[in-house]
């Protein structure tokens, strides 16, 4: 840490993930977002960034303290925007072999799944996973690459994640899968052993290469409640969770372990402070009691979220999006523990990129320690935060 003229202690991005995580309030608030391709082309064209050149060059661009890519399992969601994934009339594929449909909006597109590889059980009996290591050959040499000139001045988090349960689903569709867990019970715990497996490998070779923090996720939650039953959560996804902390602990006892869920997941935080998750992503705002959760875990749990991405980023004003983020910071940043973050992704729409500009915009206005995020209480109008 160093001392920045008349303001203090300065820390760079690692020193301020590393601190926050500590459950100590840095020089600022840390800072990630997440946005659709569409959105961050107009913003990468906007600042004239070389990607090329740095693939991480954006999120420095824009000031976020945590690099990262996202391997495994999550990476079909990509492959419509990857070369040699398309093999037919908007038909692509990944490396498992899942098949994906590009559909089309106003503004963007996305991906849907479009085949499952085993939804046909049969298929299994010839079903090969493929080699991660030759998968994401090039995505381990950035790595290699990020830590070695970036490691020092920013945190480095290893992305895994769609790791066990949504990776045994994708490959055998929600509904088959679901099923499988009470009807066919033997397969499905080969399958989520062979997805665990296939995920610690990657996690595993991205520990060793020595980055800050592994990152994994499975929506275990939806907006009404608990995806699957929490005693089956329990019984078959939670000790796999567990063996995967104990196994990448083994390498680096200081890994520190960041996990993925949306959905209403106050049923599952103690089961997830007990295997050892030190970071909960995103904490979704509009099914969880953010303020009670905090107050109740703030000392165990990391948040990595949450501005809202279903209204506030999509379709509010400038304002509004000032107003969400002052107003998350003032819930989940005192005493450190937390990570701005949209909830989700900034999808593309009308208000996206200026809204995306205004998250950034307020970010700064309001991350700085000692925290001054008072209560709005004039009319949402821009000349209450340029005052």
């Amino acid at each position: 840490m160093s001392e920045a003229k008349g303001m203090g202690i300065y820390m760079n991005s690692r020193e301020r993930i590393l601190t926050t995580i500590n459950h100590e309030e840095p020089d600022k608030v840390p800072i990630d977002s997440w946005m659709a391709p569409e959105v961050a082309e107009v913003i990468i064209k906007g600042l004239n960034l070389d990607m090329e050149s740095d693939p991480f060059a954006m999120a420095k661009a824009l000031g976020n303290d945590l690099l990262y890519l996202a391997l495994g399992f999550c990476d079909g969601f990509s492959s419509i925007f990857k070369e040699g994934r398309k093999i037919g009339d908007n038909l692509y594929q990944d490396p498992f072999g899942i098949k994906w449909r590009k559909k089309s909006q106003k503004y963007s597109s996305y991906c849907e799944f479009a085949e499952h590889p085993l939804a046909d059980i049969k298929n299994y009996e010839n079903y090969e996973f493929p080699d991660p290591f030759e998968v994401h050959k090039k995505e381990f040499e950035m790595y290699r690459k990020l830590i070695e000139k970036d490691g020092k001045e920013y945190a480095i988090l290893g992305g895994v994640a769609c790791t066990m349960f949504e990776g045994s689903w994708y490959l055998r569709g929600l509904e088959n899968f679901l099923t499988d867990l009470y009807l066919n019970r033997d397969f499905a715990i080969e399958l989520l052993d062979k997805t665990m497996d296939y995920s610690l490998r990657i996690s595993k070779k991205l520990v060793e290469m020595g980055v800050d923090i592994i990152w994994w996720g499975d929506d275990i939650g939806s907006e009404r409640g608990p995806y699957i039953n929490p005693k089956l959560y329990r019984e078959l996804i939670k000790p796999r969770h567990a063996y995967m902390v104990q196994e990448v602990k083994k390498i680096n006892k200081d890994i520190i372990i960041a996990f993925h869920t949306d959905g209403d997941i106050g049923w599952a935080l103690d089961d997830l402070i007990e295997i050892g998750i030190d970071i909960l992503n995103p904490l979704q705002p509009d099914v969880n009691d953010v303020e009670e959760i905090k107050k109740k875990y703030g000392r165990k749990l990391t948040f990595w979220g949450n501005v809202d991405t279903r209204n506030i980023m999509t379709k509010g004003t400038f304002s509004d999006v000032a107003e969400e983020v002052r107003k998350v910071i003032s819930v989940l940043s005192p005493g450190g523990g937390h990570i701005l973050c949209t909830n989700h992704t900034i999808q593309a729409t009308a208000r996206a990129v200026d809204n995306t500009v205004a998250y950034y915009w307020a970010a700064e206005k309001f991350r700085n320690y000692p925290l001054n995020v008072g209560k709005v209480t004039s009319q949402k109008k821009l000349d209450v935060y340029f005052t």
